[in-house]
């Protein structure tokens, strides 16, 4: 354990995986329950919004909303286009989130952050570490064929996740804070729901599972090279891309896998204090 790292404070990296994501408002929830500060935050996908909300000091507001919406709701925030550039345009969800936080310049922001994009042309991560937040986040949830993927200086972006789920690679203060890393690509497991290949699957299915075997293999990489202190995998058949709608259960679950896993922070200080 090196022992020149903050005993509370935490750089969090949050990762990609639709609503699955909601789990990581309960992760911040109970970091801070636990006495940690975090003071920088990296977010890919829902990880980016969450953690833009997070730095603006605007996750209740931004909770408070997720939790009330329905199934009809996320129908009518679902404005179709043309689906030879993605289904969604993602203009009605941002007008929404306009009401929740506004944008700003990244740079501006009281805390670290850091959204991550994929340049699907050159097939490399973009870092966005200044101006507008809404434009990171945009680009950063930019799930191919589902979004309209954002143009910026002459390259499309797409979802971050595409090339990297679990961004740990940009945390910039990792010599002297906890890493924590909230992965979206666990394991699947029975106790959430059906596990693929428990009953036939057909073509499409396979195509989806071979997908989501790629998404679970680079976040396992990302672990293995970066080595956060603590990582929380959380179980992706725990809820569907579009699921917001269970945005209680997945943030009471968010708070209970990272009590299994993170200690409090007081606890922590004791460990490190005896290992001196």
């Amino acid at each position: 354990m090196n022992i020149l790292k903050s005993k509370r404070k935490v750089s969090l990296v949050l990762g990609s995986g639709g609503a699955r994501g909601l789990v990581q408002i309960g992760v911040i929830r109970s970091l801070e329950e636990k006495g940690y500060e975090i003071d920088e935050v990296v977010g890919c996908s829902i990880g980016a919004l969450i953690g833009a909300a997070y730095v603006e000091g605007r996750l209740q507001q931004l909770e408070d909303w997720m939790l009330s919406i329905n199934r009809s709701m996320i129908f009518k925030l679902l404005d179709f286009t043309n689906p030879k550039f993605g289904l969604l345009k993602g203009e009605r969800v941002f007008e929404s989130l306009k009401d929740i936080f506004p944008d700003k310049n990244i740079e501006d922001m009281d805390i670290p952050f850091r959204a991550i994009a994929t340049d699907i042309k050159n097939e490399r991560e973009v870092v966005f570490e200044r101006g507008s937040v809404y434009k990171a986040i945009r680009a950063s949830i930019a799930i191919p064929a589902v979004f309209t993927s954002v143009l910026s200086d002459d390259i499309s972006l797409v979802d971050g996740g595409v090339v990297n789920p679990l961004p740990i690679n940009f945390v910039k203060r990792k010599r002297r804070n906890i890493v924590v890393a909230v992965n979206l690509d666990g394991k699947p497991n029975p106790r959430y729901g059906p596990v693929a290949f428990d009953k036939p699957v057909n073509s499409i299915g396979m195509l989806q599972e071979a997908y989501f075997v790629m998404r679970r293999k680079l976040a396992a990489l990302s672990v293995e090279l970066y080595k956060p202190d603590y990582v929380i995998n959380i179980p992706h058949n725990i809820a569907g891309l579009w699921d917001y709608d269970k945005a209680t259960q997945l943030i009471e679950h968010g708070k209970m896998l990272t009590n299994k896993v993170v200690p409090d922070a007081a606890y922590r200080k004791k460990v490190v204090m005896e290992e001196k």
